[in-house]
């Protein structure tokens, strides 16, 4: 239950974060831009960076409750699987920080 939770919430975010770009792809040279390579801008809405935030933070620690359950589960094949999961869960976590380093951090 908790995974379908957390597919959901990823998907509302992307989808968020895809309807609001205000961005569009031009031509290279076309564009006039008055920023030098010195200064650098967040590329995403505060709010937006929030959200990646929140979901990085969430990934991370669901991983750690789902590592615990594989440590207590005795089946092989259970621990397996739930340790599976929470490495997936934790490389989500990593990808979201990697998305908030480059887009969110000015």
């Amino acid at each position: 239950m908790r995974a379908q939770v957390m597919v959901v919430m990823t998907v509302a975010a992307l989808f968020t974060l895809t309807a609001r770009a205000d961005w569009q792809w031009v031509e290279v040279g076309t564009v006039e831009n008055d920023i030098s390579q010195d200064e650098t801008q967040a590329t995403w809405a505060a709010d937006d960076c929030e959200l990646i935030s929140d979901a990085a933070g969430a990934y991370l620690y669901h991983s750690g409750e789902i590592i615990k359950k594989s440590k207590d589960t005795d089946e092989k094949e259970q621990k397996a699987a739930l340790f599976k999961a929470g490495v997936a869960l934790s490389q989500l976590s990593v990808n979201h920080a990697d998305v908030y380093q480059v887009f969110c951090k000015p």
